[in-house]
């Protein structure tokens, strides 16, 4: 009987076992979990652009871009110095190691199309991204400057201005609603404000020369436009910097007078934009780019904005006053992904990207109606003075020819290149270090040669930058002489 137990219980125990091995594990099929895909590789686009990179918003967005593009493409901000960057950029296009997008100051955007150093854009934008674009933007990108393709369009533009500290006039007992209209004018406000402020350190004027390609070229060069002159003579293919000597004598008259800041050759312009916040200067030229430095500085007193003064009453309006696109964004003819590139050309050009921009001040877009729309406008209360007017227009290009750079070079100092002679005949007329006279006629000269020379080459047509007919009052209307030759009319 103990026995017959002992069987029913080891069967039983064998049944629990049997019943455990097959019921009470899970019944799942065992599977290998497939690896996680790695992510996709970064494809990296590199990035130069000569302002805007320190803005906190213009870091988010593309902070934002690089996170959420299916693209996977990422945005790498290459550093180049605002004051040599030009400089900079030209070096590394020869060397070949330039960016793959970046910002091209307009006098050397015919240059790099020669040079091949920029892709064309035909194939990569439609009607609709053409048509974000006003007719003049257009005009100007589709020049036959441009070997008939489209390496960049401007989506905003640069203007100058005089900005004046209405409470300086006040004391000096001028008018603060009547900011100065001519030469003239400006030296003896200037006088005034100078002679009210002596031992409390205010000046009437004040040049920023240690920023030399930024003031020279606004404050000298984009202003005299309105007064109907330009260093370049369109209609005759030459230059004559012979024009600019009422405006040299204007300066060297205040500053023998004691009216011009001290130091006018090494000022720099964001010293200059913060003298002027802190109440110490009358007047000086300012760019709509330079419109969200001064807010930064926070003006204490009420100031003004004009026009630039002109030579004399007579010359007012003789010519539209010189606005330029805002350095054009182009892509690099070498980037090794032309199409993710191009893809981060047109984020750089959206309509989102154009309005933190202008949000932020930074600039005046010309596309989408960003400007003219009812909401947007910033809370920044002179920033439409600096919108453009009917007064105003974008310039044909002028010649620039590009001088050669070693690459073996490793110096970062600026080259004896470019506008930069120019730039520093000026800052030596105003240092007393040459005549105004001698000194033009011979940088006139030097600036005609580098042109007769370029023209035996194959790349450069000096006809395309001739204009018969040219009218300073309606700049682009006028049409190159390459243009009529080729047409038979000549």
């Amino acid at each position: 009987m103990k026995r017959l137990l002992f069987y029913i219980i080891g069967l039983a125990l064998c049944g629990l076992v049997v019943y455990a091995l097959a019921y009470d594990r899970p019944l799942l099929v065992e599977f290998s979990p497939e690896p996680v895909p790695k992510a996709a590789p970064k494809i990296q686009v590199r990035v130069a652009l000569n302002d805007w990179t320190e803005n906190l918003e213009v870091k988010n967005a593309i902070r934002q871009f690089n996170g959420s593009n299916p693209d996977h493409i990422e945005i790498v901000m290459v550093n180049l110095s605002a004051d040599t960057y030009n400089d900079m950029l030209n070096m590394l296009m020869t060397s070949g190691q330039g960016p793959d997008v970046f910002s091209v100051d307009n006098s050397w955007l015919a240059t790099y199309v020669n040079k091949g150093y920029l892709t064309n854009l035909n194939s990569y934008l439609d009607p609709a991204d053409l048509n974000r674009f006003p007719e003049w933007a257009r005009d100007y990108a589709h020049s036959s400057l441009f070997k008939g393709g489209v390496y960049f369009m401007p989506s905003s533009i640069e203007t100058v201005r005089l900005i004046y500290n209405k409470q300086l006039f006040r004391s000096a007992g001028l008018d603060p609603e009547r900011p100065p209209v001519t030469f003239e004018e400006v030296k003896q406000a200037a006088g005034r404000i100078s002679r009210a402020g002596v031992g409390v350190n205010k000046y009437g004027f004040a040049l920023a020369g240690g920023d030399s390609q930024d003031s020279l070229q606004t404050g000298l060069e984009m202003s005299n436009t309105y007064s109907g002159v330009y260093l370049y003579n369109y209609r005759t293919g030459r230059y004559d910097l012979s024009v600019y000597a009422p405006w040299l004598q204007l300066l060297l008259d205040m500053k023998t007078e004691g009216s011009l800041y001290p130091g006018e050759t090494l000022l720099k312009r964001d010293s200059a934009l913060r003298q002027f916040a802190d109440g110490n200067i009358g007047m000086m030229y300012a760019t709509s780019k330079d419109y969200v430095k001064l807010q930064e500085y926070m003006p204490k007193d009420d100031w003004g904005v004009a026009l630039p003064p002109v030579t004399s009453s007579a010359s007012e309006g003789r010519g539209a006053l010189m606005m330029i696109p805002h350095s054009p964004l182009a892509v690099n003819s070498s980037a090794p992904d032309q199409e993710a590139a191009v893809k981060v050309w047109k984020f750089l050009q959206s309509e989102a990207f154009l309005n933190i921009l202008f949000q932020q001040a930074l600039a005046v877009p010309v596309v989408d109606g960003i400007t003219d729309l009812p909401g947007r406008v910033p809370g920044l209360g002179h920033f439409k003075e600096f919108y453009p007017t009917a007064e105003e227009s974008i310039y044909p290009l002028a010649p620039q020819i590009m001088d050669q750079y070693d690459p073996n070079t490793v110096s970062v100092e600026p080259r004896d290149s470019g506008d930069r002679p120019r730039m520093q005949l000026y800052l030596q007329i105003l240092s007393g270090g040459v005549s105004a006279g001698e000194g033009l006629r011979a940088e006139s000269g030097r600036l005609n040669q580098m042109l007769d020379i370029a023209a035996t080459g194959y790349s450069f047509k000096h006809e395309e930058y001739i204009y018969p007919d040219f009218n300073p009052r309606a700049p682009l209307k006028a049409e190159s002489l390459e243009s009529r030759l080729n047409a038979g009319q000549d």
